[in-house]
């Protein structure tokens, strides 16, 4: 090798060498080449996270590349903003944070629950402040809390040390004029063509068809339904005569009406690799076979209890809302809403709420009174209450305060009840006892798996207890009385539907029991179905949807006519109520039963209170001031160092933890207590 050979050699060896630093270097002064690579590795890692795979993401590009195409656009999209900051390194590194936030709230969210976090979900922080105890230890909230703080402390550095930088206006708003035209051209194709979608009836599946960017920012934008094509008077007026709207029936024999929605509850005996040494199920299985049942599709898993909630009291298809929405915490903060509840009223009935947990959750409180309810029995106005291992309070609670709205009026009642004994996350460590119910899931040998597996049946036993006893119970009841039985959602456990011998994980069970003779058809419904097949049952078809359903549901148009007349009642001109709705909130009244004071006693600078119907969530009122109060049970407070001559008037009230003042006693005379000196 000659002399002038070599020195080409080593100088290609030289630009070998420093290419990396060139690209480098490049990448450095070229913001758009950042935003670019930045975008791809912040779309992988979110797609790995929410598919809790590394190799996720690649399945997805092979699988859906279009799909994939349009996440990178929109996370492209959000960095291009950052480059018109002057500090475009912090910038691009505070965009970072939010996907990776939202990512891996995403990743959180899906083992806790199995439903894809959405921007509805912001709505819902201050209500799991109250639980996030039962879902995390305090390591792992003091992880959290320390991991934000971190990230803070380093947008922090990293602000400081990014210096500020020249804006190339012209050149950064052609780069972004042409990202936003390519992701709305993209768009426009997609949803056109099919291969993107704006209907989720599977929010899991949707997620990972169509990825975490796309699904995530349409439930910020696209929420409520959106106005049909052919909306018009003439076409709702059509529906309106095809369903007999003016026709409305109410139930024979005007029965008693109960609904109860149960936890996580459904036939567990569907599990094929489950083994139990009893039925655990024992009451269900007895109503399986006497009684009409069969299975409902419901809209989540693992949580979500309101929206199936809202579709068998509304009769209303969340797939025409937007995704991942909750309507309790969107239209029904503003609107009223047809249900049973309004609907029975007009025939005598009284209607009641039960929940075994606080008023406030899903705000609760709020949208009773607005789907017409007369009073609401929360955990703060039952005494009695029992917890299990998770905090949860038990079902068994439910049946005398079933029983007390029943016996609270002279006329008949309609009962609509929500359970939460059953609720995850379910723990890795159960202690057993004499009395468990021995569980195996045959196929796993994770001991976590077997131990969720164990006490889950044990809470959907005690459930399924609950149901016996208050059937056992209405069974003599001197009225007529029928109860509809079905469950929320599936429970946060390892299952799929290869594990099911019946139905997939999104079916759950149904049953109608009756004290008297009812003909009722065993059928798989969608749980929207589910009230009007019910009222079917009883030979009412009250409510909108309900005729819908009962008179449309073999036509091949019969969802475009139901999201009709859901976009009329709910967002439209009301034009099936003539313009105006004729339903206004009601003054729901917080539970059935008052509490109060039959004795007052002084012991030292301690007032001791006796009455009945306390419970923790009772405080003392001295002269409409609060007191510490001290729970001592059913029928006994004590209020602590206070000088009772100091005072006139005492009074007792049920508020939730967070302060929200749910009920008041009579206003009492300290001196008719105890007297004056």
């Amino acid at each position: 090798m000659n002399a002038k050979t070599k020195e080409n050699f080593k100088n290609i060896l030289k630009k070998v060498k420093q290419f990396p630093r060139k690209c480098l270097s490049y990448f450095r002064l070229h913001p758009f080449l950042r935003c670019l690579f930045i975008s791809f590795l912040m779309l992988y890692l979110g797609e790995a996270l929410s598919r809790h795979s590394v190799f996720g993401p690649i399945v997805f590009l092979f699988k859906s590349p279009y799909s994939f195409l349009f996440n990178y656009l929109i996370i492209l999209l959000t960095y291009s903003i950052a480059l018109f900051f002057p500090r475009k390194g912090f910038a691009l590194a505070v965009v970072s944070t939010v996907w990776l936030a939202l990512t891996v709230t995403n990743c959180i969210i899906l083992i806790f629950r199995l439903t894809p976090f959405s921007a509805t979900d912001f709505s819902m922080v201050v209500n799991m402040m109250g639980i996030i105890d039962i879902y995390l230890n305090l390591f792992q909230l003091l992880l959290i809390i320390a991991g934000i703080l971190l990230f803070i402390a380093l947008l922090i550095f990293f602000w400081r040390k990014n210096p500020k930088s020249k804006v190339d206006f012209k050149h950064n708003s052609i780069f972004l004029i042409s990202v936003v035209a390519i992701t709305m051209l993209a768009g426009f194709i997609g949803n056109s063509t099919g291969l993107l979608c704006r209907s989720f009836p599977n929010i899991n599946k949707a997620y990972k068809d169509y990825g975490f960017a796309y699904c995530f920012t349409l439930s910020i934008f696209d929420t409520g339904i959106d106005e049909p094509e052919e909306y018009a008077p003439d076409t709702v007026e059509d529906i309106l005569r095809q369903i007999d709207f003016e026709n409305n029936v109410p139930p024979e024999n005007t029965p008693n009406i109960i609904v109860i929605q149960l936890e996580s509850f459904f036939d567990v005996n569907r599990i094929t690799p489950l083994r139990t040494e009893t039925d655990p199920v024992p009451n269900l299985t007895y109503l399986k076979n006497n009684y009409p049942h069969g299975l409902i599709e419901v809209p989540s898993i693992g949580g979500g209890t309101a929206n199936t909630e809202f579709e068998i009291l509304t009769g209303m298809n969340l797939d025409h809302f937007g995704p991942g929405e909750y309507p309790y915490k969107t239209i029904m903060q503003t609107a009223t809403c047809e249900s049973p509840a309004f609907t029975l009223k007009n025939y005598g009935y009284t209607a009641h709420a039960l929940h075994n947990h606080t008023a406030t959750f899903y705000d609760r409180l709020f949208v009773y009174s607005s789907l017409g309810f007369d009073t609401f029995t929360s955990l703060e106005m039952m005494y009695g209450a029992e917890q299990n291992e998770l905090g949860w309070a038990k079902d068994k609670v439910l049946t005398e305060h079933i029983i007390s709205c029943l016996n609270s009026t002279e006329g008949k009642d309609f009962i609509f009840t929500v359970t939460v004994q059953a609720h995850g996350k379910y723990p890795d460590d159960v202690d057993m006892t004499e009395d468990s119910i021995k569980v195996d899931f045959e196929g796993s040998s994770d001991d976590d798996v077997q131990s969720n597996y164990q006490y889950f049946i044990e809470q959907i036993n005690d459930s399924d207890a609950f149901i016996g006893a208050l059937l056992a119970y209405l069974s003599d009841f001197d009225e007529p009385t029928a109860v509809l039985l079905y469950g929320d959602h599936f429970p946060t456990i390892e299952l799929d539907d290869g594990d099911l011998s019946e139905g997939t994980i999104y079916h759950t069970d149904w049953v109608i029991w009756a004290n008297y003779e009812l003909d009722c058809e065993n059928k798989t419904l969608s749980s929207y179905q589910l009230m009007s097949h019910f009222l079917g049952a009883l030979g009412s078809n009250l409510g909108t949807t309900t005729k819908i359903h009962q008179k449309l549901s073999e036509q091949e148009d019969y969802q475009d006519k139901l999201e009709m007349l859901e976009y009329d009642i709910l967002y439209g001109d009301m034009i099936a109520y003539d313009g105006t709705t004729p339903y206004s909130r009601t003054n729901i009244e917080l539970g059935v039963q008052d509490i109060y004071i039959t004795a007052l006693e002084v012991k030292g600078n301690d007032l001791y209170i006796t009455g009945n119907r306390f419970n923790t969530y009772t405080k003392v009122k001295l002269n409409n001031k609060f007191k510490d109060t001290d729970f001592v049970d059913e029928n006994h407070l004590i209020v602590k160092d206070i000088s009772i001559e100091d005072y006139e008037k005492i009074q007792l009230s049920q508020h939730t933890r967070d302060r929200v003042e749910l009920r008041k006693s009579a206003v009492y005379d300290i001196s008719s207590f105890i007297p004056q000196n």
